[in-house]
Parts: structure tokens; sequence; C-alpha cells
């Protein structure tokens, strides 16, 4: 079952559990080198599900900037992978982005990699490729699906 919390509401296992989370993914698996812990932690919702043993397994993190919300820190952890949990992860974001922030658009920077997934999800493509982290991104809106 998903949760969605505010940094401060937060334990701070469950801190630990999902920076371990989003460095095993972001930083070991995808050899992201960037500084993962960032001031829009303190601003944002983390939305997160939790496997019995506590590991966290779908995280990302929710907020809004000006004018739209946007979400990003995506992940599924690899012991979840291929079960359906990454489009569970992005139902849930969504699910909460109408919820808390109706009437926002819903902008996200993709890694390019993920394009197709997000399109299948009722994204599209809002820009022309740029890095961020040294990694090729796209802005991308959700149009519906």
């Amino acid at each position: 079952m998903f949760q969605v919390r505010r940094l401060q509401e937060l334990d701070p296992v469950t801190v630990y559990q999902i920076l371990r989370a989003r460095s095993q993914v972001f930083v070991e698996e995808q050899k992201i080198d960037y500084c993962d812990p960032d001031d829009q932690d303190l601003t944002a919702w983390h939305l997160f599900e939790k496997a019995d043993d506590g590991e966290v397994i779908a995280y990302a993190r929710i907020f809004q900037v000006d004018y739209h919300v946007t979400f990003g820190r995506v992940l599924t952890s690899a012991t979840v992978r291929g079960t359906g949990k990454g489009r569970e992860l992005l139902t849930a974001i969504l699910e909460f982005c109408h919820a808390h922030f109706s009437g926002l658009p819903i902008t996200i920077n993709a890694q390019l990699q993920a394009v197709g997934y997000y399109e299948k999800q009722g994204f599209v493509v809002a820009g022309t490729p740029f890095l961020e982290v040294e990694i090729p991104h796209v802005r991308m809106t959700y149009r519906g699906e």
C-alpha cells in the first residue's frame, strides 16, 4: 500500500530507507554522480511503498514548481521490476497530483530511456533533449490517457 508523507512526517528509519533506495537505483545502478538529497526533499510529498521487510520498493517525490506540479526520483527496486509495480506507482502519483494539485498541469523531466513508457501513460514530449546530471532527459507534459 502506498503512503504519502512530508519529510517532517517521516520517522528517521523511513527517511534512511528512502535515501538508501534512491542511492541503490540512481547512484549504484545508473551510475549517476550527484548529491541525491536536495532542497526539494524539504518541500516535496514523498510517495512510497514498503515490502514486509521494510525495504522501500517503489518511490517518487512530488512537488509544485511555480504554476505546475512535477514529480521525480521515480524508482522501483530491482526486486519488483517487471511485476507491474512501476505502473501502480505512476497511477498513485497521478491520483495524488489530481487530488492535491487540481487544475495544475503536470510536467516532468523524463530520462530519454523512459519516454516511451511515459507516452503510454498519457505524457507527450514538450521540448528538446537536455542533460540533467549528465543523463539525457526531455520535458514531458501529462495530457491524460
